[in-house]
């Protein structure tokens, strides 16, 4: 059956997409045994599929040293607003790792109201999680 048949009759398979799909559900053991048996016969596919499943949750997930390593490269307002609508805990953190200036501006700006707020946050989370998407390819932070 060609993929014009499967297209044709309905049937549509998109290995990467699902796989994707279940790590964004999976518990942290889940998916490191998936990436890890993928990653034997296919280590550009497991990093690929590592890296499109993050989600601005898995920031917290992230040792104390690589969380440093990555907010060396985001601005602190922009760590401010991405930390807005996240728990207190993972706020303390984050900003207990930053320097006391840069933390400071963050805090600021995670109180500070925005005109257009979703929109705001969820821009920032996706700056942090281009950064940390760059920074894994270059091997300087590890998931």
């Amino acid at each position: 059956m060609s993929t014009e048949d499967k297209i044709e009759n309905g049937i549509f398979l998109n290995g990467k997409g699902q796989i994707i799909e279940m790590l964004q559900f999976m518990t942290t053991a889940e998916k490191e045994t998936l990436i890890k048996n993928i990653k034997i016969r296919n280590p550009q596919l497991a990093d690929e599929l590592l890296e499109k499943s993050l989600s601005f949750a898995n920031i917290d997930g992230i040792n104390d040293l690589d969380l440093q390593m990555l907010f060396k490269y985001i601005k602190p307002a922009i760590i401010g607003i991405a930390l807005k609508t996240t728990d207190k805990k993972l706020q303390k953190r984050v900003l207990s790792l930053l320097p006391r200036e840069d933390a400071e501006e963050a805090f600021k700006n995670m109180r500070s109201p925005l005109a257009n707020e979703e929109d705001g946050i969820q821009r920032a989370q996706n700056k942090v999680l281009m950064t940390l998407t760059s920074l894994c390819r270059r091997k300087q932070i590890k998931l």
